[in-house]
């Protein structure tokens, strides 16, 4: 479950910011602001997504659910400006993402 597929300036990141950083129905760990402030530009091709997103404070790492059951997840990003991708290829298409705040 632990498979690190992007580095740096490539993690998957939520379209739903209102859910606090989890997609799917998932609630937040915390009552904690999340650390994403906005996101635009999204892009969902069905096997690879993108958004342009800002990190205001902390440390974030961006996961990204797989049809076959594949999690990948990206590198701890800290405060900046950063695109996210997800990259679902070889492992069928993108069924969820999402970010965990530190």
């Amino acid at each position: 479950m632990k498979l690190m597929k992007r580095r740096l300036t490539y993690a998957a990141v939520s379209s739903l910011l209102a859910a606090g950083g989890l997609v799917g129905g998932a609630t937040a760990a915390s009552a904690a602001p999340a650390h994403v402030s906005s996101c635009d530009s999204f892009r969902n091709t069905g096997t690879v997504w993108t958004a342009n997103c800002r990190v205001d404070y902390g440390s974030t790492q961006s996961w990204t659910q797989c049809s076959d059951g594949t999690w990948l997840y990206g590198a701890w990003v800290g405060t900046g400006y950063w695109i996210f991708r997800g990259d679902c290829g070889g492992h069928g298409y993108v069924v969820n993402y999402g970010w965990t705040d530190s």
